[in-house]
Protein backbone atom coordinates (compact mmCIF):
# COMPACT_ATOMS: atom_id res chain seq x y z
CA UNK A 1 0.00 0.00 0.00
CA UNK A 2 1.35 3.45 -0.87
CA UNK A 3 2.19 5.75 2.01
CA UNK A 4 0.11 8.90 2.32
CA UNK A 5 0.84 12.13 4.15
CA UNK A 6 -0.75 12.19 7.60
CA UNK A 7 -3.02 15.07 6.62
CA UNK A 8 -4.24 13.43 3.39
CA UNK A 9 -7.92 12.48 3.55
CA UNK A 10 -8.72 8.81 3.25
CA UNK A 11 -10.39 7.64 0.09
CA UNK A 12 -13.55 5.59 0.51
CA UNK A 13 -15.45 3.72 -2.18
CA UNK A 14 -19.16 3.27 -1.51
CA UNK A 15 -20.78 0.37 -3.36
CA UNK A 16 -24.56 0.43 -3.12
CA UNK A 17 -27.88 -0.02 -4.83
CA UNK A 18 -29.29 3.31 -5.91
CA UNK A 19 -30.83 5.11 -2.91
CA UNK A 20 -30.30 2.12 -0.59
CA UNK A 21 -27.63 3.75 1.55
CA UNK A 22 -28.49 7.32 0.71
CA UNK A 23 -26.60 9.82 2.79
CA UNK A 24 -23.41 7.88 3.53
CA UNK A 25 -21.48 9.62 0.74
CA UNK A 26 -22.62 13.09 1.75
CA UNK A 27 -21.80 12.42 5.40
CA UNK A 28 -18.31 11.09 4.63
CA UNK A 29 -17.59 14.04 2.33
CA UNK A 30 -18.60 16.47 5.08
CA UNK A 31 -16.19 14.66 7.40
CA UNK A 32 -13.34 15.25 4.93
CA UNK A 33 -13.13 11.91 3.12
CA UNK A 34 -12.60 11.65 -0.62
CA UNK A 35 -15.56 9.57 -1.84
CA UNK A 36 -16.21 7.60 -5.02
CA UNK A 37 -19.43 5.68 -5.58
CA UNK A 38 -20.43 2.59 -7.54
CA UNK A 39 -23.97 1.38 -8.19
CA UNK A 40 -23.55 -2.38 -8.26
CA UNK A 41 -21.07 -5.22 -7.77
CA UNK A 42 -19.52 -5.08 -11.25
CA UNK A 43 -19.03 -1.32 -11.11
CA UNK A 44 -17.76 -1.52 -7.54
CA UNK A 45 -15.15 -4.18 -8.19
CA UNK A 46 -13.93 -2.33 -11.30
CA UNK A 47 -13.65 0.95 -9.38
CA UNK A 48 -11.93 -0.74 -6.44
CA UNK A 49 -9.29 -2.13 -8.81
CA UNK A 50 -8.84 1.22 -10.55
CA UNK A 51 -8.92 3.48 -7.47
CA UNK A 52 -7.46 1.28 -4.71
CA UNK A 53 -9.42 3.09 -1.96
CA UNK A 54 -8.34 3.06 1.69
CA UNK A 55 -11.59 1.34 2.61
CA UNK A 56 -14.92 0.32 1.12
CA UNK A 57 -18.40 0.92 2.48
CA UNK A 58 -20.70 -1.73 1.07
CA UNK A 59 -24.47 -1.97 0.97
CA UNK A 60 -25.52 -4.91 3.17
CA UNK A 61 -27.55 -6.40 0.30
CA UNK A 62 -24.46 -6.58 -1.95
CA UNK A 63 -22.16 -8.00 0.73
CA UNK A 64 -21.90 -11.65 -0.37
CA UNK A 65 -20.86 -11.65 -4.03
CA UNK A 66 -19.07 -8.31 -3.87
CA UNK A 67 -16.92 -9.26 -0.87
CA UNK A 68 -16.05 -12.64 -2.43
CA UNK A 69 -14.90 -10.94 -5.62
CA UNK A 70 -12.94 -8.24 -3.79
CA UNK A 71 -11.19 -10.74 -1.52
CA UNK A 72 -10.42 -13.09 -4.43
CA UNK A 73 -8.32 -10.45 -6.21
CA UNK A 74 -4.78 -10.01 -4.90
CA UNK A 75 -4.90 -6.23 -5.42
CA UNK A 76 -8.10 -5.64 -3.42
CA UNK A 77 -8.09 -8.41 -0.80
CA UNK A 78 -6.38 -6.22 1.79
CA UNK A 79 -8.84 -3.32 1.53
CA UNK A 80 -11.08 -3.18 4.62
CA UNK A 81 -14.80 -3.60 3.81
CA UNK A 82 -17.60 -2.29 6.03
CA UNK A 83 -21.10 -3.60 5.24
CA UNK A 84 -23.81 -1.11 6.23
CA UNK A 85 -27.57 -0.94 5.89
CA UNK A 86 -30.56 0.82 7.30
CA UNK A 87 -31.22 -0.81 10.68
CA UNK A 88 -34.85 -1.54 9.78
CA UNK A 89 -33.64 -3.59 6.79
CA UNK A 90 -31.12 -5.48 8.93
CA UNK A 91 -33.79 -6.33 11.52
CA UNK A 92 -36.21 -7.40 8.77
CA UNK A 93 -33.60 -9.89 7.55
CA UNK A 94 -33.13 -11.25 11.07
CA UNK A 95 -29.52 -10.10 11.47
CA UNK A 96 -30.30 -8.10 14.63
CA UNK A 97 -33.05 -9.17 17.03
CA UNK A 98 -35.90 -6.70 17.52
CA UNK A 99 -35.41 -4.80 20.77
CA UNK A 100 -31.61 -5.15 20.60
CA UNK A 101 -29.58 -2.19 21.83
CA UNK A 102 -27.61 -2.06 18.53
Amino acid sequence: MESRPADSPLHVLIIHRRNATEGYGAYLRREGFRVSEANDTDDGVAKALALMPDFIVLDFDLNGETTIRLKAHISTRGIPVLALAKMAEVRAKGAVPTGSAT
